[in-house]
């Protein structure tokens, strides 16, 4: 059985686009393409793209995401270390939906929040390719070095000194103070 790219394209909800580009870069050929020029992907080129959206929706970009592709050539091994990933990933998030209904009650109720509760769940290092992109590798990796070098008790102190930053601004909004009050320009310059 085949399926055409457009139909591909509507059933992952992505775009034909995508799809060729996928094809240019060398990650997802598609099984034949007609006389018309329309591309057609059989089940083994639908196994390798949801491999593909799988590692994408995991943050990889296009370059890791080929050398991953490239390093596992079992699919049934490579869709066992998928399905870890995202087992990992749900717990990962449902540690930070149980932090946000702590936060959630524990601000309702006027109790004081603690930062290891509020920020259980979250990872720096799935930003790495954002910041490097934004800011260059050195940035990242000077960043990631600073906050490996703190202790469990220092990354608390950083993690509750932003909590209570972000609780003022929220404060200040709710008072309907503006950004340039001298209160919501004292609070930004303890996060700056």
């Amino acid at each position: 059985m085949e399926w055409s790219i457009q139909d591909i394209a509507r059933l992952t909800g992505t775009t034909s686009r995508t799809l060729r580009h996928y094809g240019q870069v060398g990650l997802l050929e598609p099984s034949r393409v007609g006389a018309n020029g329309y591309r057609y992907y059989d089940q083994e080129c639908l196994v390798r793209l949801q491999r593909i959206l799988l590692l994408r929706e995991l943050g990889l970009g296009l370059p890791a995401i080929a050398q991953v592709l490239a390093g596992q050539r079992d699919t049934a091994t490579a869709l066992r270390t998928h399905l870890e990933l995202l087992e990992q990933e749900r717990a990962r998030i449902g540690r930070q939906i149980e932090s946000v209904k702590t936060t959630l009650r524990k601000t309702e109720g006027g109790e004081q929040l603690m930062a290891a509760e509020v920020f259980d769940g979250f990872d720096h290092t799935r930003y790495e390719e954002e910041v490097t992109e934004r800011w260059g590798r050195e940035a990242y990796e000077k960043g990631d070095r600073w906050w490996r070098s703190l202790s469990d008790a220092d990354k608390k102190a950083f993690q509750q000194r932003h909590l209570d930053i972000a609780a003022d601004f929220g404060r200040a909004c709710l008072a309907g103070k503006s950004a340039d009050s001298l209160e919501v320009q004292a609070i930004t310059q303890r996060l700056r």
